[in-house]
């Protein structure tokens, strides 16, 4: 049985690549960010692993155009062909599972994602997909469920599976829920990812996450979130499921990934991190393999109550760096809506310990929510430029609020018409679509005046103090990357301005 996990090359209006970001976002870019789908990665190396032919064909890390990607796919006739599914390519993939069944009628098409699995019945209605996936644990229902549609010879009118929604064969719009999938078993029991079946060279240099290269993601040290309460956030739900992986099998496979891949840069993005005494003894097992000597460094997604001073103390000792934490906004009043659970003051705290011990934090700032005026909108710009000429931050990356995937926030949206479009393509982060109190012009000259700071001198300088530190004086990294880094920061601007000139 033959199974592709597959991402096809999808280009917007203008020409831009789909590309997922932090939390399976999808945005469009000219130059894009390859980023390692890990749970999905898990999925084909659980397959494998238990006996079935997996192809692994992600046709933008691949650099294929669409026609190359498709004409790939009908010619390789999987049994089974999986695809993820967020907001703004929602409408393209439901006319591809179209062209597909018209072209290879037998294949079972199957779909997961934050979207898809939450509106399993729209998205089996107005497309041809035979199967939603309806959990973030997809290794384990993916598994389940070839493995039952190969007991049955690839016939699904009586399947067992927990987890999905599907369309019985041959009857139409005859659709089935088999309700939801419990995690039973720890992350242990996931599979470890095989590099050499996801290509994992193809997204170990464009990524700007990586300050060394080449870089990689780790498996799901973490999948979901503990806290699990911010209202724009995809790990927001009664279909998600907080686990972790034992920490021996963790650093099991950072040793391995330095020692036989050379690998330089680890970042674990598949939830939010460790905390409290995890934390500490997954640094202190780095230690003891002596991995922080090795040139290697490490980083996670995390918030900002997780990482007490001992903790940070701890972290810095065993080589971790890139620390990536949701600001969201410089305003408490925002920070209360969206539920984050921490404000202003216990922010800039943290930040101060983390600085203090070496780590880079990377903060990640939204504008353009419903209720955002004028006077918060200004906070957020000066909070922002105060951290970073503080040096309490080192990088940032802003984007706009998006209410997407029936978040809460987009739920809330929907419900008191605060939404200014209906189709899904317009929910691609590049644009301000909800009605706000003030023009929109001023959050896309708030966004310019943040990104701004990467080229004042004060700025500018701190980094290369940093840079050339970090690399004992290597001028070519120090020239390399930062000709790299001007290069994003210039896209970031782009992508989220020019709509509005």
């Amino acid at each position: 049985m033959k199974i592709s996990i597959s991402y096809p090359p999808i280009l917007n209006d203008e020409g831009q690549k789909a590309m997922v970001s932090q939390n399976r976002n999808v945005q469009f870019f000219k130059k894009p960010t390859y980023l390692l789908p890990v749970v999905q990665a898990q999925a084909a190396t659980k397959l494998k692993y238990y006996g079935f032919n997996v192809i692994w064909d992600d046709g933008n890390a691949d650099l294929k155009t669409y026609d190359e990607w498709y004409n790939d796919i009908i010619r390789e006739q999987p049994d089974v062909i999986f695809f993820e599914g967020t907001t703004p390519v929602m409408h393209f993939l439901w006319d591809l599972s179209k062209k597909i069944k018209r072209d290879l009628p037998n294949s079972i098409l199957l779909i997961g994602g934050y979207h898809a699995m939450r509106q399993p019945q729209e998205t089996l209605l107005k497309s041809k997909f035979d199967v939603v996936i309806k959990s973030t644990n997809v290794d384990f229902v993916l598994l389940e469920l070839c493995k039952e549609l190969k007991s049955k010879n690839l016939s699904f009118d009586e399947i067992e599976t927990k987890g999905i929604t599907y369309r019985k064969m041959n009857t139409g719009d005859d659709i089935i829920d088999n309700g939801s999938f419990k995690m039973v078993e720890n992350l242990d029991s996931s599979e470890i990812i095989d590099r050499n079946l996801v290509k994992w060279k193809n997204y170990a240099f464009e990524n700007g996450n990586f300050l060394q290269t080449p870089g990689t993601y780790a498996s799901s040290v973490i999948r979901d979130c503990m806290f699990g309460k911010c209202t724009f956030c995809r790990y927001n739900g009664p279909e998600l499921s907080f686990s972790k992986m034992s920490i021996k099998k963790s650093v099991d496979e950072y040793e391995n990934l330095i020692i036989n891949h050379g690998v330089k840069e680890i970042f674990d993005d598949s939830g939010v991190w460790f905390r409290g005494k995890d934390a500490i003894d997954f640094a202190k097992e780095i230690i003891r393999r002596d991995l922080h000597k090795k040139g290697c460094y490490f980083g996670f997604n995390t918030r900002f109550e997780y990482l007490d001073e001992e903790t940070i103390k701890w972290l810095a000792k065993a080589n971790f760096r890139f620390i990536l934490i949701g600001l969201e906004s410089g305003s408490d009043y925002t920070l209360k809506k969206l539920d984050k659970g921490y404000s202003m003051k216990e922010i800039k705290k943290n930040l101060e310990l983390m600085t203090k011990y070496g780590l880079h934090p990377h903060l990640t700032i939204m504008v353009g929510y419903y209720w955002e005026t004028k006077e918060m909108l200004n906070d957020t710009v000066k909070v922002v430029k105060e951290l970073m000429f503080k040096g309490l931050a080192r990088t940032l990356q802003v984007t706009i609020c998006t209410p997407v995937d029936y978040t809460p926030y987009h739920l809330d949206c929907i419900e008191n018409d605060r939404l200014l479009v209906n189709h899904y393509n317009d929910f691609d982060m590049s644009k301000v679509i909800v009605k706000t109190p003030i023009d929109h012009a001023h959050y896309y000259k708030a966004i310019k005046e943040m990104y701004s700071i990467a080229f004042h001198p004060k700025f500018i300088l701190r980094q290369i103090m940093f840079l050339f530190d970090f690399k004992k004086r290597n001028w070519q990294f120090l020239f390399t990357y930062s000709i790299r880094a001007i290069r994003r920061v210039n896209q970031h601007i782009f992508n989220l301005t020019h709509k509005a000139n």
